[in-house]
């Protein structure tokens, strides 16, 4: 009898013998930041599932979300299938998509951004340069689905135009997203760091969702699809 995985942050796409595939909230860490800590994450949320069927189970990871972003994610059960599954990702990878609001109206309603990015991680920030600085390249496709204008709960009252917006990624760096639509004048809504926070937004929450992940299982060499929903948060302002 398989056990069932309950946590309102974290919930169980897929379970075989060699990986899991999850649904993570926003809010919840993927992996502790730093060694000791004691929040709770997505890693000790699966840890204490594995152990509860054996205590020498263990989870190890693939890729991580940022904390405040939410959607698909997958975790290797044993070190072999992690090593494996970090060494050919981008072969293993056959499609990788996220869903976002961005601040704001696109003049091109679908493209592609193209910078190098530098990691800062003493101040924990990524820096995007439009020429080959020694970052690293980061390619990034989007398409406008939907377009909205809609009054924000700020004092002013005044409306707050908003995008949203498929990103298909040729890479994964840091913050890429983040990074890229801040870079061509259009931050993900609530985003702190890149953007504006919460001050053009009624939601609070960064409106960026990890919303397709799709590759060929190592074991099976089958591909496997996995999808989750964007978020009804969305749906307010676009």
């Amino acid at each position: 009898m398989r056990l069932e995985l309950k946590h309102p942050q974290v919930q169980l796409l897929f379970e075989d013998d060699q990986l899991l595939v999850v649904n993570k909230e926003r809010g919840i860490l993927s992996v502790a930041t730093h060694p000791g800590a004691t929040q709770q994450t997505v890693f000790s949320i699966l840890k204490a599932y594995e152990r509860r069927k054996n205590p020498r189970n263990g989870v190890y990871v693939v890729h991580r979300l940022d904390r405040e972003t939410s959607g698909v994610l997958v975790w290797a059960k044993n070190p072999k299938m992690q090593q494996y599954m970090r060494a050919y990702w981008h072969e293993l990878v056959t499609k990788r998509t996220y869903i976002a609001v961005v601040e704001g109206i696109l003049d091109k309603k679908e493209g592609q951004i193209r910078t190098w990015l530098t990691e800062d991680r003493q101040n924990y920030v990524t820096y995007s340069s439009p020429v080959d600085d020694g970052g690293a390249l980061a390619i990034t496709n989007y398409k406008v689905i939907k377009e909205s204008s809609k009054r924000t709960s700020s004092s002013e009252g005044r409306g707050e135009a908003y995008s949203l917006v498929e990103l298909n990624l040729e890479t994964g760096r840091t913050n890429q997203i983040r990074v890229h639509m801040a870079s061509i004048g259009h931050p993900i809504v609530g985003d702190r760091k890149y953007g504006n926070g919460n001050s053009l937004s009624p939601v609070d929450r960064l409106c960026l969702h990890a919303k397709v992940l799709e590759f060929i299982h190592p074991a099976t060499e089958q591909i496997v699809h996995f999808e989750s929903p964007a978020p009804k948060e969305f749906r307010k302002l676009v």
